[in-house]
C-alpha cells in the first residue's frame, strides 16, 4: 500500500468544511471550525455498512497482462457452457518439457562421471471434462521415457458434494510433500530434490476423500501397491495417505497481501519392503557411479512424514519442506526454495538448498543432471550418506506460466563416508524449456 503524503492544512471554504465535517460529532465539528482542533487528528466513524476493525478480503492471484498468444491458448477449451446440465466444459491439456544438463561429478579418488545430456523429460497430452456441475475427469498420457515411465500418467475423477467435501478416485499421483504435490509445469526448479525423488510413491490406483473447512483442509485416502505405467490393479495391502493443511490470506503489518500455508503429510505403507510403489524405481543389482559399489536392494519405507510451509508476499515467495523416512533405510532432509520476481510476470529468480542425511552406508540413492529422477532414468546412479545441493537460476516467462525458459547452476556435494569414502563433487549447468496448456 502506498504511504499517504501529508501537506499543510489549507483554509477550507465554509460549505466544503461543513460537508467534510458532517459525519463528526457536533462539538468536534465546532472545534475544528474555530481552529481548536486539527481535522486530520479527528477519527471519522466507519462508513455505512462497514464495521470498525473489519478486514477486507485479500486475494492473491497472478496478474497477467493481455497478450497476443491469448487466443491461441484459449483454443485448448473445445467446449464451454456453464448452463448445460450434463457437460459444462471439455478441454485438451498438454505438457512438453525439454531438459539439458552439462557438467561432471568427480568422486574422490575415482574417475569423473560425465553428466552431459539432453532429453525430452516429459511429453504429455490429455483431456479434461467438467460434468454434472460437480465432477471433473482428467485423462493424461505420457510419451517420454521408456516403458517403465511412459503410458497413462493419470486417469482421475473428482466429485464435490456437501459444498466443501470432495472425493477423488482412479489413477493419480499421491500428494506427498510440497515438491511432489506440485504439478511438473509449475515447478520452479528443473527437477525435484534427491530425497523427494527417492521416497515419493508411484502414481497408482487410489481413492481420496477430503474437506475444505475455512482455513483448515484435510484429506485421507488409500492407494494400491501396484506400480503399472498404464492401468494399475489392486495389489497388496497398499498404503495410507493422510493430509492436513492450514492456510491464511491476509495483509501483513505494512498492508502487503500475504498467503501462508502450512501442511503435514503422512504415509503408512502396509506392505513395507514388498511394495513396488514405494519406492517407484528399481536399482537393485546396479553399481554406483561414484565408486562402483553394488546396490544390493532398493530402500524400503514403512513411514513417511512431510511438514512444511509456503509463503507468498508481493514479489517474494518461499517454500520449506522437512521430510522423514523410516523403514529398513532411515533418512531425513529438508529443502528451502526462495523466489523473487525481478521483472514481475516475466523474470523470476529462484534458489534452492536441498539436504538429505542417513546413518546407513549408501542409504541415499539418487541421480544428477537430467537423470535426477531414478523412475525416469537411473543411469548413472549415485549413493551416499549425506547430500547437499545449492541451485540458483532464472526463469523467463515468455507467456504466463505456460511457456518458460529455465537456466541455472547447481553445486552438489554427496558424501559416502560410511559406504567406502567415495565423496563426490559436481557442478552442473541446467537449461530447459516448458510449454503447457
Amino acid at each position: 500500500m502506498t504511504a499517504m503524503k501529508h501537506f499543510p492544512h489549507p483554509v477550507l471554504p465554509a460549505g466544503a468544511a461543513l460537508l467534510l465535517l458532517a459525519p463528526l460529532h457536533a462539538n468536534e465539528a465546532l472545534d475544528v471550525l474555530e481552529g481548536k482542533k486539527d481535522a486530520a487528528a479527528v477519527a471519522l466513524p466507519p462508513a455505512e455498512g462497514e464495521s470498525e476493525g473489519a478486514e477486507k478480503p485479500v486475494l492473491i492471484t497472478p496478474d497477467w497482462a493481455p497478450s497476443p498468444p491469448d487466443p491461441v491458448w484459449s483454443k485448448a477449451v473445445l467446449f464451454e457452457d456453464p448452463s448445460n446440465p450434463y457437460v459444462q466444459q471439455l478441454a485438451i491439456s498438454g505438457l512438453f518439457h525439454w531438459s539439458g544438463a552439462w557438467g561432471e561429478a568427480t568422486p574422490e579418488g575415482g574417475r569423473a562421471v560425465d553428466l552431459d545430456s539432453t532429453r525430452t523429460r516429459r511429453a504429455r497430452l490429455g483431456a479434461r471434462m467438467r460434468a454434472f456441475n460437480n465432477t471433473e475427469i482428467e485423462a493424461v498420457a505420457e510419451f517420454a521415457g521408456d516403458s517403465n515411465f511412459n503410458g497413462i500418467e493419470r486417469l482421475k475423477g473428482t466429485t464435490r458434494f456437501l459444498d466443501n467435501t470432495w472425493v477423488s478416485y482412479g489413477k493419480m499421483r499421491p500428494g506427498f510433500s510440497i515438491e511432489y504435490s506440485t504439478e511438473p509445469q509449475d515447478l520452479l526448479v528443473p527437477e525435484r530434490s534427491l530425497l523427494v525423488n527417492m521416497v515419493a510413491p508411484a502414481s497408482t490406483l487410489g481413492i481420496m476423500v477430503g474437506q475444505d473447512s475455512g482455513r483448515w483442509d484435510w484429506a485421507l485416502g488409500w492407494y494400491s501397491s501396484d506400480n503399472d505405467s498404464n492401468i494399475p490393479g489392486i495389489e497388496g495391502d497398499g498404503f495410507l495417505l493422510a493430509k492436513l493443511g492450514y492456510e491464511t490470506d491476509e495483509p501483513n503489518a505494512d498492508g502487503t497481501p500475504m498467503r501462508t500455508r502450512w501442511h503435514l503429510d503422512y504415509i503408512y505403507n502396509f506392505d513395507e519392503s514388498n511394495n513396488p510403489a514405494i519406492p517407484r524405481y528399481n536399482v537393485a543389482g546396479r553399481r554406483s557411479a561414484n565408486g562402483n559399489q553394488l546396490i544390493a536392494r532398493n530402500p524400503a519405507f514403512r513411514h513417511l512424514f512431510s511438514a512444511g510451509v509456503e509463503i507468498e508476499q508481493g514479489k517474494f515467495g518461499f517454500a520449506s519442506d522437512f521430510i522423514l523416512a523410516n523403514g529398513d533405510t532411515n533418512a531425513l532432509g529438508l529443502s528451502l526454495t526462495p523466489s523473487y520476481w525481478a521483472l514481475p510476470g516475466t523474470l523470476q529468480i529462484v534458489g534452492r538448498y536441498a539436504y538429505a542425511d542417513t546413518d546407513d552406508a549408501g542409504g541415499l540413492v539418487g541421480g544428477m543432471g537430467t537423470s535426477s529422477d531414478l523412475h525416469f532414468d537411473s543411469s548413472p546412479v549415485f549413493i551416499g550418506d549425506e547430500y547437499h545441493s545449492f541451485y540458483l537460476g532464472a526463469n523467463l516467462h515468455l507467456y504466463q506460466d505456460d511457456l518458460i525458459l529455465m537456466n541455472g547452476l547447481e553445486h552438489v556435494l554427496l558424501k559416502d563416508q560410511a559406504g567406502g569414502g567415495f565423496d563426490s563433487d559436481a557442478w552442473i549447468w541446467h537449461s530447459g524449456a516448458r510449454l503447457s496448456f
